[in-house]
């Protein structure tokens, strides 16, 4: 069987170098129909597959369409380049196709330009391709594309960047570790770690001499070598006169400031060995958008969730980076007709501010980044090309551009490394041969370590949240809104948290002066609300001076669009803006497992500044797709997300359902017919079996059983009753004595707790509070009128 592969794959090698003169347009399904015979297929029709595949395009407006030159769904989407073209300026193209081949998406991608393939996965490895593969090695290098084989195979790849940067963070988690389970300042733990993170991507990519810090490794015999050798590395990289001679010869100067001051530490031998071990990754094939794994893999899991900080997949932010920079960009950029417009691009694009205020490692704005540099590249193409006299000023979009906000502090460091190893790997990317990838850029002034939307007064100026600032004595006693720094941009994916889970995840106090300072939000409404409302108020409004700024792209809770949450959130988004992309609903990647709404939008209702169409995502499920069928991995991807081109999307993000107008219904009203049920509000009311039996005896009349949708849907065995007194006076409750004294025993301390809680912090609920203290055997809302109405009626329906 191999032998029959190596001779079918040899002829088409030999008939391509014979036959193929590298056509786009004259000779790209012939190739197609010929490459699919020599993986054994009898054609690409025969196959399944199709060419020049009509595709939507990517615009704002949403009008036109492409070709898309082979897709085989779905497995694979190929884009033919004519022979010698660059497939590295391709990659937007293909990425928009593959974006919007739905239902059915192509797990894989490749660009040819007969002469060689170019394969990508998408869904684990956004910006370069899994390995590249010569025609004329394919007899012994098919690995790559074995996906084309009928028979169903997995591909091998050379380059799986994705499996090398969790190896990496691994190791260099593990290091941070030991140093702070030997009880290392934590502080200084991380600055070692980062620096030397910094370290092995510098010597990888060509920013220190190669070797150099492997062999300062090497001579570490004893803890102060490593004091001396790889702190006299970290000295020299932030020396600004590079060494003319010595072990640091060449070394030159990082700035940055993540090397002040340089981190010296004494090293243990097994401390050491895992340096060691991290170096022997190749760390010019490390992820920066995925540095997060690292960040994620120091910190303990209770305190990740607390704050609600999950790991993005790169695939996923791009549904917030392209609809939201990258899209409007390129339609300005392809549209302008003149030197003088596409230079006033340039100028606009590199003085362009991106923030994201729950920014974690930087993975949101790493993407943001590396987009807004293809964008300037894309520019300065096109002027080379069709402008050759035209000479811009030197100006680049630089990593001083982009800012971000952090309660972990480890976090925001990673934020920085990220951003600034990205201009080296950029600077490499697009050719650019008048920008010097050193010194770094130095983004302690855009990146802070504070709670985004509130802090204490005291804190103001120091960087601290406060969380961190409000120390021993009185909490959140003197708080105020954190204060944003100036964006024309906004992107992010702010905390999960769900409004049940704020309380027991960040405390009453934090939740009492998060309400105070954002009264408009209302309480039941999910943390991330908080950011939405947050930052539709702190845009610049979208002007026709300057349309490409007041945009914002925020990940939500998918309650977002529905009760207080979307009355908080979306619906002021949409009376003051326009939402302009959505995804309605969809499974979130990485360990949240959560389903979220994803909204871009832009603040402006000015229709001469927006597109004529907006662009819904809605979920249709993938199971029966041929994935399935062939045996292909499903991955994450059962549920896949359906592109609906429409005039509107309402804050519902729903089509045909737009609840921002909606009015009670009269039938309703008069007389009433739906109300809230009720609500405990402590779970000292609840009885378990043994505890019904036991005060059954003279209490039968106060205990009910309770019956939810676990029961009804699932087997029915009720297994918990409760107490209701309903607005029984405690002459009549006491008479019921065994429920009377368990409700004494079981709910009265902790109607009192809440009591003083309330008071020691001016709660507004302390009126509240009070009120219940004065009938604590009474639920918190005991539904006088949903009683009344159930006392007349036999039946009805909860």
């Amino acid at each position: 069987m191999v032998a029959d592969r190596r001779e079918l794959l040899t002829a088409f090698s030999s008939w391509v170098a014979q036959h193929i003169k590298g056509d786009e347009k004259g000779e790209a399904q012939i190739f197609f129909d010929r490459l699919f015979g020599a993986f054994g297929q009898r054609g690409l029709f025969e196959a399944g597959g199709q060419a020049e595949v009509r595709i939507r395009k990517a615009g704002e407006d949403g009008g036109g369409t492409s070709f898309a030159d082979c897709v085989w769904k779905p497995i694979v989407l190929i884009e033919m380049k004519k022979r010698g073209a660059d497939l590295a300026r391709h990659y937007r193209q293909a990425f928009d196709y593959w974006t919007r081949l739905v239902p059915g998406r192509p797990q894989y991608v490749v660009l040819c330009n007969f002469d060689e393939f170019w394969v990508y996965d998408f869904n684990n490895q956004l910006d370069s391709p899994k390995d590249i593969v010569k025609v004329a090695e394919l007899p012994d290098r098919f690995g790559p594309l074995a996906f084309l084989f009928p028979t169903q195979e997995k591909p091998s790849f050379g380059n799986d960047r994705e499996a090398v940067t969790r190896e990496a963070a691994d190791k260099l988690a593990l290091l941070f570790r030991k140093l702070t389970d030997r009880k290392i300042d934590r502080g200084l733990a991380q600055r070692f770690t980062l620096q030397s993170l910094v370290a092995l991507f510098a010597e990888d990519i060509g920013l220190l001499p190669r070797y150099l810090f492997d062999s300062l490794l090497a001579d570490c015999k004893n803890p102060a070598d490593s004091y001396d050798l790889i702190g006299g590395l970290f000295e020299a990289m932030n020396t600004r006169d590079t060494p003319a001679g010595g072990r640091y010869k060449g070394v030159r100067y990082f700035n940055g400031g993540i090397f002040d001051p340089p981190a010296r530490l004494e090293l243990y031998e097994d401390e050491v060995n895992q340096l060691k071990g991290a170096a022997t990754s190749d760390w010019s094939k490390v992820s920066p958008e995925i540095f997060g794994a690292i960040f994620q893999d120091s910190m303990e899991a209770e305190e990740r969730h607390a704050y609600g900080a999950h790991y993005t997949s790169p695939v996923d932010i791009m549904k917030i980076v392209k609809p939201t920079i990258a899209d409007p960009w390129a339609d300005a950029i392809e549209g302008a007709k003149s030197s003088k417009r596409l230079g006033e691009l340039l100028e606009r694009l590199t003085t362009l501010r991106v923030l994201d205020p729950a920014c974690g490692s930087g993975n949101f704005l790493y993407l943001a980044y590396r987009e807004m540099k293809r964008l300037e590249g894309r520019i300065r193409e096109r002027l080379t090309a069709e402008f050759p006299e035209y000479h811009p000023r030197l100006i680049h979009v630089n990593a001083r551009q982009f800012y971000g906000m952090d309660i972990n502090s480890f976090a925001i460091e990673l934020a920085k490394v990220a951003l600034m190893i990205g201009r080296k790997l950029a600077v490499d990317e697009l050719k650019i041969g008048d920008e010097n990838p050193l010194p770094l850029d130095n983004l302690d002034a855009n990146f802070h370590a504070v709670d985004a939307l509130l802090t204490t007064q005291s804190a103001v100026g120091t960087g601290q949240s406060a969380v961190g600032a409000a120390g021993k004595g009185k909490p959140y006693a003197n708080v105020i809104q954190t204060s944003w720094p100036a964006a024309d941009v906004i992107i992010g994916n702010p905390p999960f948290l769900g409004a049940k889970r704020l309380k027991p995840e960040r405390g009453v106090d934090y939740v009492n002066a998060l309400r105070k300072l954002y009264p408009e939000v209302p309480g039941m409404a999910d943390y991330c609300v908080y950011w939405f409302r947050r930052a539709h108020d702190h845009l610049p409004q979208s002007t026709a001076a300057d349309p490409l700024a007041g945009r914002a792209g925020l990940v939500g809770t998918q309650n977002i669009r529905n009760n207080q949450s979307r009355v908080g959130g979306l619906d002021y988004i949409a009376a003051t803006g326009t939402i302009l992309e959505a995804v309605d609903n969809q499974p979130w990647s990485g360990e949240a497992n959560v389903h979220v709404s994803i909204v871009n939008w832009m603040k402006t209702t000015n229709e001469s500044l927006l597109p004529k169409q907006r662009r819904l995502w809605t979920i249709v499920d993938k199971t029966t797709t041929r994935s399935a069928k062939r045996g292909f991995p499903k991955t994450n991807r059962a549920a896949e997300p359906i592109e609906q081109l429409v005039r509107e999307i309402p804050a519902s993000l729903s089509l045909g359902v737009d609840y921002s107008a909606r009015v009670p219904l009269e039938c309703n009203r008069d007389p009433q017919r739906t109300f809230q049920g009720k609500v405990l509000g402590y779970e000292g009311f609840l009885l378990s079996r043994e505890e019904r039996d036991r005060l059954y005896r003279d209490s039968a009349d106060v205990i009910y059983p309770i019956v939810t949708g676990r029961e009804l849907l699932d087997e029915f065995r009720i297994k918990r009753w409760v107490i209701d007194f309903r607005n029984m006076p405690l002459i009549e409750a006491q008479k019921r004595r065994s429920a009377f004294e368990h409700c004494r025993a079981c709910v009265l301390p902790d109607v009192e707790q809440k009591v003083r809680e309330a008071e020691g912090v001016g709660s507004d609920m302390l009126e509240a509070r009070r009120e219940h203290l004065q009938r604590w055997w009474q639920f918190w809302n005991r539904r006088d009128e949903l009683n009344a109405f159930l006392d007349k009626h036999a039946r009805y329906i909860a």
